[in-house]
């Protein structure tokens, strides 16, 4: 069953049941990410993740989730000697994400954009008229979706410190959260050079369809460097737009809880995600041709 019947049986649900994405695959798999699985106490209700050994795996995980157990990531890893027992393996490994499915999912997930999209990016900043970026989807799923801007349609070199961080033209790899204060963008020179990771604190993003996106920034951005201590940016600016009416104090709060969350969480190593550090330039230029 396809990706359409998935979402047609998860709004008519009348059953407790579990929605597996996959949202990261590595090597040769029988499914890619974004493909959706649908799970009840019985076993599958519609989609598949590969069927075999590897899905079994993500059908006994499900079952947990039943009892109360939170979401979670299963790893199918289809290289080890159980799974390559079996003719149909691929090889590769894939993340597979579970979490209860309820109807508010369900139009979560059908508002994310399919891989292989083109999103239009609605952009606003306080004081300013709205921008829009045009991205190409790479991966999609309910933690996060990944899009590639080739060329960053800047005028002038991006700087910290009186080092170009972004130059015009440069790639850059995005992930955006849903339900987060903030997007991750991997920087690079116009070389190709990877520089560093640059967080923008901002409202959730609205998923007003599966092509356009609508979001908020907060003036504050952190810099982690490839190399070096990272940074806090900005934060005159956000007094600034407070000061002017154009942030709401308690909004302004929320941000700046968000920078010292991601602050912390880098200094712990919890923090980017590991599905962010498994991209590389290479990896998404050759996701989007």
């Amino acid at each position: 069953m396809d990706e359409k019947e998935v979402l047609a049986r998860l709004a008519r649900l009348e059953e407790p049941a579990v929605l597996a994405t996959i949202v990261s695959a590595k090597g040769s798999t029988p499914r890619k990410t974004g493909a959706r699985m649908l799970i009840g106490r019985g076993g599958v209700i519609a989609g598949t993740v590969g069927g075999g050994c590897g899905e079994g795996e993500v059908i006994e995980a499900a079952q947990e989730l039943f009892d109360g157990g939170p979401p979670t990531t299963v790893r199918v890893d289809l290289t080890d000697d159980f799974t390559s027992w079996s003719p149909a393996v691929c090889g590769g490994i894939m993340n597979v994400f579970i979490e209860r499915a309820n109807p508010e999912l369900f139009d979560r997930a059908a508002r994310l954009p399919p891989a292989g999209a083109e999103v239009e990016i609605h952009y606003r900043r306080p004081g300013r008229a709205t921008e829009v970026y045009r991205q190409a989807v790479l991966e999609s799923g309910p933690r996060a979706v990944v899009t590639f801007q080739p060329h960053a349609p800047i005028d002038s070199p991006i700087t910290v410190a009186g080092s170009a961080i972004l130059e015009p033209g440069a790639p850059v790899i995005w992930f955006t959260f849903p339900g987060a204060w903030h997007d991750i963008g991997l920087f690079h020179l116009a070389d190709g050079t990877f520089t560093g990771l640059y967080a923008n604190i901002l409202t959730p993003v609205e998923f007003l369809n599966r092509r356009t996106w609508a979001t908020t920034d907060l003036c504050l951005d952190l810099w982690a460097p490839r190399s070096g201590p990272p940074r806090l940016l900005d934060e005159a600016d956000l007094a600034e737009v407070v000061a002017a009416g154009l942030v709401e104090k308690q909004v302004a709060a929320r941000a700046r809880r968000e920078a010292a969350a991601l602050l912390a969480g880098l200094a712990a190593g919890s923090w980017p995600p590991e599905s962010v550090r498994e991209w590389s330039l290479a990896r998404a230029r050759k996701a989007a041709r």
